[in-house]
């Protein structure tokens, strides 16, 4: 008997030390930036323009800055392309307001994704919170028309504009689409509500381009007068070109026609935050998406980042001034 007890013991130990090595093992790739000629904004290299962008054609990519990975416990590795997703043209916001998505809203948009889950939503949580986070975001601007075989060639320098956007989201979105299916379908949603991208008014131009230069700036977050985010979008983990490819990599029944703009990603400070050992030790267990939201939920009760009803969200970022968006009912 006491043999039994001591082998079950050094199988327990074995596990928990198993289980913890998994879940706190540190990431084998560290996130490096690109090595980037940066763009400086004065009257000799560029000039500011109306922004001018084809609304049927809006792309983001996201984990771009190494912060967001840390702060969102996500992976790395540098041969993987990074999430990459679509903005419906409704989402473009010139105004200075942003409806709140309602509970209603929500599930009607749910319903159209994966028929019969909001019933099932509805059965278990009494309140269908949006999860609304900001994310101040470089967009780029194509200028001209991009074929593939050019972003094969290393010394082609697309013809690019750059602006300045606050990318909205829905993390309950988001979360609704791991691990699934519809995962892409969940994620271009989740930022492409009414009036969830407010972007800058102006453009800039550069005069010239190199294969590997970007317009490095500072860019920032505030939220009702509270700082949130600053980085310098030098810091970025992948070049323009390599953004570009990803898109036709993604969506390779489609083209980089002139208009077509993306958001970069966003740098660290957002509201969502995970750590590292806890959505791996998720990801384990297999935890399903809807306890997975149901923690969350409870886990912003006591510390609620996220945007909501009345809330002031300002991103800047020079040459583009500022972008004042109210989160309204």
């Amino acid at each position: 008997m006491y043999t039994i007890v001591k082998h079950f013991i050094v199988i327990i130990i074995i596990i928990v030390l198993g289980v913890g090595s998994y879940i706190f093992w540190p990431m084998i790739y560290t996130p490096t930036p690109a090595n980037f000629e940066c763009l400086t904004v004065n009257s000799d290299t560029g000039k500011l323009i109306p922004l001018q962008l084809d609304r049927n054609n809006i792309y983001g990519i996201a984990l771009t800055y190494s912060g967001i990975i840390y702060q969102t416990g996500s992976e790395y590795h540098p041969e993987e392309m990074p999430p990459v997703f679509r903005k419906l043209q409704q989402s473009i916001n010139t105004s200075k307001f942003t409806k709140y998505p309602n509970q209603n809203f929500l599930l009607a948009q749910i319903e159209k994704i994966e028929s019969g889950l909001p019933k099932m939503l509805q059965d278990k949580f009494m309140l269908l919170p949006a999860l609304v986070d900001y994310e101040v975001e470089l967009g780029i601007v194509v200028l001209n028309d991009i074929s593939r075989n050019q972003l094969s060639d290393p010394t082609f320098s697309p013809r690019l504009g750059y602006f300045l956007a606050n990318d909205l989201q829905s993390i309950t979105f988001a979360i609704l689409g791991l691990g699934t299916e519809l995962e892409s379908e969940y994620f271009d949603a989740k930022g492409s509500f009414p009036g969830f991208l407010p972007v800058s008014k102006l453009m800039w131009v550069p005069n010239s381009e190199k294969e590997n230069s970007t317009l490095c700036l500072d860019i920032q977050t505030t939220v009702n007068g509270e700082l949130r985010q600053q980085e310098n979008t030098k810091n970025r983990l992948y070049s323009n070109k390599e953004i570009l490819r990803f898109i036709l990599k993604k969506y390779n029944k489609e083209s980089l026609s002139k208009g077509t703009a993306i958001i970069t990603g966003s740098p660290a400070g957002v509201a969502n935050k995970t750590p590292r050992w806890k959505r791996r030790l998720a990801n384990l267990f297999k935890i399903d998406r809807l306890n997975k939201l149901s923690s969350i939920f409870n886990a912003v009760k006591s510390n609620n980042r996220f945007l909501k009803p009345g809330d002031v969200v300002v991103v800047e970022g020079a040459p583009f001034g500022s972008i004042r968006t109210e989160i309204v009912e």
